[in-house]
């Protein structure tokens, strides 16, 4: 018996996992927005955070799958791979667990908004 048995079992949630997935995916430049619809709670003025990410984790093994809008502009398969090593890269380093695929769906663009004229 390990000493980590020992101590107890520790497990991480999907959402947990979702969260840190969406974080890491917004922060890759092009990537505007998370998920699809409007939700109601965002409605509401709240934020889903994992919006637009769906986990499945078995046996330390995670597969993700991604919902995002890419700015005008941007290369998409450039931007969907970058988004794909950075959400790997993160949510392996933060959780230990080994994610084997990150699934990226590009489900809309968005019009960078323009300076204002004075």
């Amino acid at each position: 018996m390990s000493l980590e048995r020992q101590l107890g079992d520790i497990s991480i949630d999907n959402s947990v996992v979702g969260t840190i997935a969406a974080i890491a995916a917004q922060e890759v430049e092009g990537v505007v927005s998370m998920g699809g619809k409007f939700s109601l709670s965002e409605m509401l003025g709240r934020k889903d955070s994992d919006r637009g990410v769906k986990v499945e984790i078995q046996g330390g093994r995670a597969v993700i799958d991604v919902d995002v809008k890419i700015e005008y502009g941007r290369n998409m398969y450039d931007a969907a791979h970058i988004l794909q090593k950075k959400v790997k890269d993160t949510v392996e380093q933060m959780t230990g667990l080994v994610v084997e695929k990150v699934n990226v769906k590009i489900n809309g663009i968005i019009m960078k908004e323009k300076p204002q004229e004075r």
